[in-house]
């Protein structure tokens, strides 16, 4: 059942990280360079801030996949 959360988390991390690329690239786009930097700034800050929230949750998903649960079959009575 944790490989399922592994996966969900990743899935989730990556379309943060996509997301944040596209974000990105739309803020240093040449239809909003010609705008300015207000509206060149959000887009691209946006972006920054949400691949960077989801570099913990990778590690959590890692961490995850490679923890041990102790094994509660052979538990001494």
């Amino acid at each position: 059942m944790k490989y399922l959360w592994v996966v969900l988390g990743l899935l989730y991390a990556a379309l943060n990280i996509y997301v944040g690329y596209v974000l990105v690239t739309a803020g240093m786009s040449a239809r909003l360079a010609q705008k300015g930097l207000l509206l060149q700034a959000p887009p691209v800050l946006g972006g920054i801030a949400l691949v960077v929230l989801a570099l913990p949750l990778l590690w959590n998903c890692i961490r995850l996949a490679t923890a041990r649960t102790p094994d509660t079959r052979h538990r001494a009575a």
